[in-house]
């Protein structure tokens, strides 16, 4: 007889049903002969289990049989169904205020311009550097010698800034400064606060030997460079990489038969106002001068040369250049307001008429104050030329000065760059006022045992900058601390 598959569980059910009785019958004769039992910890063995099937069958009980109920109260939770009657408490909310200039609108590919995108990445960037200036400037205030500086020589050190390589050049307009550095890169630098920091680098294929503001576009720079070319670059925010977008050319056009193009160096930049048209004029080495237009730099308007062909056979080179006249102009007259000084010593009127003339001697810098020119020499004086040709005064120096530059707005104010005739001698800067010293400096601004490469002045007169092996030190101009003299002193020096 065949047991199918559902009697074999119940018969598996029941017999398991039985030993659980069979167990706990056993767990009540173990109390009933014990009733107190010592606490003893249970002993851990193995239990053998037989999973044959069971064949001995015990007659149990019903009273042994009976199971122990345990009671187990049990948390019962009841609900109430009435209906609630208090409000439930609001939560406070806090209003989220987005600001309006956050917001983002998306606009369509189309509408997106690329000038747009790159002068927003160059604002990232030169807001990034405002943060963080670059290597290339370092900025330490508290590394001031006190020796060299004059407490009461009427400036003031404000800032010291260091490069890594030597400084050519430099030009100050407003708070924008140009530097041009040996290695033929121009940077345009921001130092509105105490800090540098680059907003435009000028590219240049040679190298640059003059830079300088536009005059009538302060978003300009115009640079001679070595070549002989005259370029020009704008200072566009998009970009922070210049290229010159106007520039001369560098070979005489075809059908021009008047243009003298410069084949020497730029020695001489300055500009005016010719028949209401902004203009620039330039000088090179070679005596050769052109006027250009600001706007555009195709073919000059003028162009002559200042010696002719005998002049150029004999080795005539123009080493500075000074424009005397007003800066509106009508007609071709300039010229006669146009002074060179050349490598023999001598200076000339821009049609080449001989002007002044003394001992033959190197003339190492050229300016103009107030009615006079002043031009220095190796001769220990600097010289100063009125009307007559033989100079109107020859001033003796302590120093050989080499470099002169004037004070803007005023007439008879100067600073000089000089040094001794000696060996490991230390060079000089000092402030010179002929109308009321003539033989010696009112202030002596600094020393220093390293060479002076460049010196200049902001537009104003108010900030002096000195580079000295291309520490730049810039200063403040205090006119109230420089010493007072009276004209009706008996003394020697009175002044021009």
């Amino acid at each position: 007889m065949s047991i199918s598959h559902s009697d074999r569980q119940q018969l598996l059910e029941h017999k398991r049903q039985r030993l659980q009785e069979l167990k706990q019958r056993r767990l009540l004769q173990q109390q009933s002969r014990s009733p107190t039992p010592e606490e003893s910890q249970p002993l851990l063995f193995k239990k053998r289990v037989d999973a044959a099937t069971q064949t001995q069958h015990h007659e149990i009980s019903s009273e042994e049989a009976k199971p122990i109920k345990q009671v187990t109260k049990k948390e019962i939770e009841k609900y109430d169904k009435s209906v609630q009657t208090v409000t439930p408490t609001q939560a406070e909310t806090v209003p989220l205020t987005v600001p309006v200039e956050n917001t983002i609108n998306l606009l369509d590919k189309q509408a997106v311009s690329g000038n747009n995108l790159c002068g927003s990445f160059t604002n990232s960037i030169k807001s990034m550097n405002k943060v963080e200036v670059t290597n290339t400037v370092q900025l330490d205030q508290s590394e001031t010698d006190d020796s060299d500086e004059d407490l009461f020589s009427g400036f003031n050190t404000v800032a010291k800034h260091y490069f890594d390589s030597s400084i050519r050049c430099v030009d100050v307009l407003s708070k924008s400064l140009a530097l041009v550095f040996a290695d033929n890169e121009g940077v345009v630098y921001d130092f509105q606060s105490a800090r540098l920091f680059p907003e435009f680098y000028l590219e240049s294929i040679t190298g640059i030997e003059i830079l300088q503001f536009d005059k009538y576009n302060n978003r300009r720079l115009i640079g001679g460079l070595s070549n002989g070319v005259v370029c020009i670059w704008e200072l566009e925010n998009s970009s922070m990489s210049l290229m010159p977008v106007l520039s001369t050319p560098l070979y005489t056009p075809a059908n021009s038969t008047s243009a003298i193009l410069h084949l020497d160096k730029i020695v001489y930049l300055t500009q005016f106002l010719l028949d209401g048209n902004p203009c620039i004029l330039s000088l090179s080495r070679d005596g050769v001068v052109n006027v250009w237009s600001s706007n555009l730099l195709v073919e000059p308007k003028l162009s002559f040369r200042i010696f002719g062909s005998k002049r150029k056979a004999r080795g005539q080179q123009i080493m500075h250049g000074l424009y005397l006249g007003p800066d509106e102009i009508v007609g071709t007259n300039f010229i006669l307001d146009l002074v060179v000084a050349t490598n023999n010593g001598k200076i000339y009127k821009g049609n080449g008429e001989l002007i002044h003339e003394d001992c033959p001697s190197i003339i190492s810098s050229l300016i103009q104050l107030d009615d006079f020119i002043v031009s220095c020499h190796p001769e220990w004086n600097f010289k100063i030329w009125k009307e007559q040709v033989q100079p109107f005064q020859i001033i003796p120096t302590s120093h050989i000065i080499h470099k002169m530059i004037p004070r803007p707005h005023r007439k008879s104010q100067m600073v000089t760059v000089g040094y001794p005739n000696t060996v490991n001698g230390r060079q000089v800067v000092e402030m010179w006022d002929l109308s009321k010293k003539l033989y010696s400096p009112i202030s002596t601004i600094m020393t220093s045992e390293d060479k002076i490469d460049t010196i200049a002045f902001n537009e104003t007169g108010d900030t002096f900058i000195v580079v000295v092996d291309g520490n730049m030190t810039i200063y403040s101009v205090d006119d109230s601390k420089f010493p007072e003299f009276d004209k009706d002193d008996s003394g020697f020096d009175k002044g021009i």
